[in-house]
């Protein structure tokens, strides 16, 4: 007891994963190795700070004056790092002829009142160019639905993932493909192929920041990709696939809980459909008459929805998980026929 004479032990502070809070980060740049492989640090002539990242643990020792000061900085900085837990919703919207481009032309179709439909259901008034972004003042379920009217929609993928204020966080819903990225002959004749592996399919990098406003910024990085089945020559023997890739770069600026769709990314699709009569067709020019190739044009339009939703505390997140555990399809029927019928003018047919 004589040693402690003078000190006073303020805090052994045991608290899981402390070295994940704003506090703890500030530590490193104060602290320097201390004997027998924990970190100590010596502020002035009566302060001594040893810290132990493996077990969590935070020891300050200090005199009666100072212990108040400190008590306060660690309360003060002592918090946990915010998070953000975004809903993603990766749509293919197919625009067949007269369609125009766009999120909001991606609803018209010959009719009456169908610029009346687009206006209702995403509160727009002007015309909308591809490569945009909107935030959805309504209810993102009526827009699923007024979508999937049209019998164009396909629905890629619609993950969630939680990110740290300020931390880039990656979805990826595809596969790694090998391809030849380049190929050599040795003096001795043999092949050498240097292989490489290209993610291919769905893919979105977002970095949150929650800004002092309560609102979600977010650095946004979208891309789809596949291949084509196309080849090009590399070698006189080697052939690489050629990738089909959409992608964007954009900051957009949501409030907690409202959802901001991306679109524009836009790509050309062409088939060929061949009918014959079995055996009759085949036949070299005679069997043109009994069959029949027809050629169809098509631009796919890809949509992305994403709902930030700002994490304060575990008891929030859970709130947040059990909801999305209890999702069971896109979109659930919250809305009587009348209502749609209003969205889609039907009340005059």
């Amino acid at each position: 007891m004589k040693l402690y004479k003078r000190w006073t032990l303020l805090s052994l502070l045991l608290m899981t994963g402390w070295h994940s809070t704003a506090f703890a980060q500030e530590i490193p740049s104060l602290r320097e190795r201390g004997p027998g492989g924990s970190y100590g640090t010596r502020l002035a002539e009566d302060v001594l700070i040893q810290t132990d990242p493996e077990t969590g643990s935070l020891i300050i020792i200090t005199d009666e004056e100072t212990n108040a000061h400190i008590s306060q900085i660690i309360q003060n900085l002592d918090r946990p790092i915010p998070q953000v837990l975004i809903k993603v919703l990766f749509l293919e919207v197919t625009h067949g002829k007269g369609l125009d481009l766009g999120v909001e032309a991606s609803f018209e179709y010959d009719g009456q009142n169908d610029r009346d439909l687009i206006e209702t259901i995403f509160g727009l008034g002007a015309q909308t160019r591809g490569g945009f972004y909107r935030i959805i003042e309504e209810d993102l379920l009526v827009t699923i639905r007024a979508i999937a009217e049209v019998n164009k929609l396909e629905v890629l993928s619609r993950p969630s993932i939680l990110a740290r204020h300020n931390k880039e966080a990656v979805i990826t819903v595809g596969q790694e493909v090998p391809f030849i990225r380049n190929s050599r002959i040795t003096q001795d004749g043999q092949t050498i192929n240097t292989i490489e592996y290209e993610d291919i399919g769905i893919i979105l990098r977002v970095t949150p920041y929650i800004t002092t406003q309560g609102l979600v910024e977010m650095d946004l990085f979208p891309e789809i990709s596949t291949l084509t089945g196309e080849t090009v020559p590399i070698s006189e023997q080697i052939n690489a696939p050629v990738f089909a890739k959409r992608s964007a770069e954009t900051r957009v600026v949501v409030p907690d809980g409202k959802t901001v769709v991306i679109g524009g990314l836009m790509q050309d699709n062409r088939t060929e459909a061949v009918s014959k009569i079995p055996l009759l067709g085949d036949i070299p020019l005679l069997g043109m008459a009994f069959r029949r190739t027809q050629k169809s044009d098509s631009k796919t339009e890809l949509l992305i929805f994403l709902t930030p939703y700002v994490v304060e505390g575990s008891e929030q997140l859970e709130v947040l998980s059990r909801a999305e555990e209890e999702r069971t399809d896109l979109a659930p029927r919250v809305f009587s026929d009348q209502q749609m019928d209003r969205y889609f003018d039907r009340s005059s047919e």
